[in-house]
């Protein structure tokens, strides 16, 4: 039932945030900003606090039951958007600490850093759903 749940959520957010990524991908991959070493190292203070926040509210989800009625739905879609831009602020934190030390990783930092920016609006913000 819950995984039901998570493929239904999540399955477009996953789709376009990774064709979103391997396009910025390919599009710093020949910037100087992504071998900068001093650029990966603010991105990995960026991402390790978006990263801490979002576990925080993602943290949140434990005041909803799995047996919550239909109702609620609304805060079980919203708690999901929250895990998933903990996840990819926490996948972006790994990838950006690995970058400041490793130039080749850069533009995937980078990339990744423009989607987690869009995953964090994405769960807090969101799509506006009917009450």
């Amino acid at each position: 039932m819950r995984i039901k749940f998570y493929a239904r959520v999540l399955w477009v957010p996953v789709v376009v945030m990774l064709l979103v990524t391997l396009a910025l991908h390919e599009a710093t991959e020949r910037m100087s900003i992504s071998s900068d070493t001093t650029v990966m190292g603010l991105l990995s203070q960026f991402d390790g606090t978006a990263t801490t926040v979002f576990v925080a509210l993602a943290a949140l989800r434990t005041s909803v039951t799995p047996k919550t009625p239909g109702g609620n739905a609304r805060m079980w879609r919203r708690s999901v958007r929250f895990q998933f831009a903990a996840a990819f602020a926490l996948l972006a934190f790994v990838i950006a600490t690995a970058a400041a030390h490793y130039t080749a990783l850069g533009p995937w930092a980078v990339a990744l850093n423009v989607t987690t920016t869009v995953t964090v609006l994405w769960a807090l913000v969101g799509p506006m759903e009917p009450a």
